[in-house]
């Protein structure tokens, strides 16, 4: 097929990459044994280093196995933005175990359904959050609960000097003394320093890894089937993209929720295949960032358009500098001129707008780094990224430059299907090419952009 978009790659950007056939833990372990001592987590005054993000997920897959959850187990996380929430899905992985992340904040129902339909027995939880999700615990398989809180990886005085401000707020948890409820602290604990991890020698890239929950935007949420092969192979894309990322000199200011496919590529993934660190905060506030970003000088920025309006639009942004952001992604609805301007002016900074979604874990398309974007384009296709738009109607007659259609997308980073759901995985993935239910059009450049979702 014709790849028009290829001509206007910047000059680092390779057409086709490898892509070594390695399974997602092992990004850690090597950032692990390149950048022991680099800081991979910034949470709220504490620190965590390679060396220690590493051996703590060690720790969690062989404290699983003692627990039986073994490989083909299921794993799922109610987590906000945490150093635990990497310990947990790293861990998880390096035993085969499947991970779930589901949304903490979900309608009650919502999150009941998707807890049930996974089969997920055993949870990671906050416990800052058991109060309002303790009661439907009670009407799904849920049997074992390991409690993650804030103040796990807080240095002292500020673990007690937190401890003192929620019991002062009324929030501090009393856990249950039950054998089936495990303090992470604890439960890491029973995973020992030196056992073989068990159950994840003979995993494969093909293998499942992460089943991330789609939007819901168009019908009922469902299950992602994402691979290694798939999330590695977007770290590599994205990475190769951008010629401003080095190994081991980056520190991302990490918001995006981790439990959507782009939070986790961009804000867990992509920092620690770079070695760089992260600045995690469970939710975007902009004069807290503003502060961060003048206290930690981030490097680089994943963000969601709503992020990039607030900031343009709060009066306290001129005061602050924030050049030390040399890379900033916006996902999703393209932004107006007048905001890109507003911010690049104010900021001197480039954003970089794109798209993605949950089946293709997640980024298709970006604009050029560094040479042309066209106003209100998600971009072009990522490396070893085909793209092309149909007639919505029979799904198949490729439509002409200009026109208006389905989306239709094929790479190494598309999705394996839908858990246990082969009707919708065979209608999302005929043909060899995954039908987003997006309408878009492409020019005849072949820079594409965002129309609609299509109407069932």
């Amino acid at each position: 097929m014709e790849r028009p978009w290829l001509k206007f790659y910047d000059s680092h950007v390779p057409k086709t990459l490898p892509y070594p056939p390695i399974l997602l833990p092992q990004v850690l372990d090597n950032a692990a044994d390149q950048f022991p001592e680099r800081v991979g987590v910034f949470f709220f005054g504490g620190k965590v280093r390679y060396r220690a993000l590493s051996g703590y997920a060690n720790q969690f897959a062989r404290s699983l196995g003692e627990i039986g959850l073994k490989r083909g187990g299921r794993l799922g996380l109610l987590m906000p933005n945490m150093p635990q929430t990497i310990i947990s899905a790293y861990g998880a992985m390096k035993a085969g175990v499947l991970v779930f992340p589901f949304d903490p904040l979900l309608e009650e129902e919502e999150l009941r359904r998707q807890i049930n339909e996974s089969g997920v027995e055993t949870v990671v939880v906050l416990d800052l959050l058991l109060r309002r999700i303790d009661p439907l615990f009670a009407q799904t398989r849920l049997k074992n609960f390991i409690i993650a809180g804030v103040k796990d990886f807080l240095p002292f005085p500020r673990n007690v000097f937190f401890s003192l401000a929620a019991r002062g707020r009324g929030i501090q948890v009393k856990l249950a003394q039950k054998p089936n409820i495990y303090p992470l602290r604890e439960f890491l604990q029973k995973g020992g320093a030196d056992r073989p991890i068990l159950g994840g020698d003979s995993l494969r890239p093909d293998d499942v890894a992460v089943v991330q929950y789609t939007s819901g935007k168009s019908g009922c949420p469902k299950g992602v089937l994402l691979t290694h092969k798939n999330l590695v192979a977007n770290i590599l894309q994205v990475s190769s993209w951008f010629n401003s990322l080095k190994r081991g000199e980056e520190l991302f200011f990490s918001i995006l929720p981790f439990h959507q496919a782009l939070g986790m590529t961009l804000g867990v993934n992509l920092p620690i295949y770079l070695g760089a660190g992260s600045i995690h905060q469970p939710r975007f506030d902009p004069i807290q960032f503003l502060n961060s970003v003048k206290a930690q000088q981030p490097t680089a920025f994943p963000a969601q358009p709503n992020m990039i309006e607030s900031l343009v639009w709060n009066p306290t942004l001129a005061k602050y500098k924030i050049s030390s952001i040399h890379t900033c992604w916006s996902i999703g609805p393209s932004l107006s001129q007048e905001i890109l301007e507003h911010y690049e002016k104010k900021t001197g900074r480039r954003v970089n707008e794109g798209y993605g979604l949950a089946e293709a874990a997640p980024l298709t398309h970006l604009n050029p780094f560094l040479g042309s974007r066209r106003p209100k384009s998600m971009g072009i296709p990522l490396p070893d990224t085909d793209a092309r738009i149909v007639d919505p109607g029979d799904g198949e007659t490729e439509l002409p430059a200009g026109k208006t259609g389905e989306l239709l997308i094929r790479g190494p980073q598309v999705m394996k299907g839908y858990w246990n759901r082969p009707g919708d995985t065979e209608r999302a993935l005929r043909g060899g090419w995954l039908h987003t239910g997006d309408l878009a059009w492409m020019d005849e450049d072949g820079f594409f952009y965002y129309v609609d979702k299509m109407k069932k």
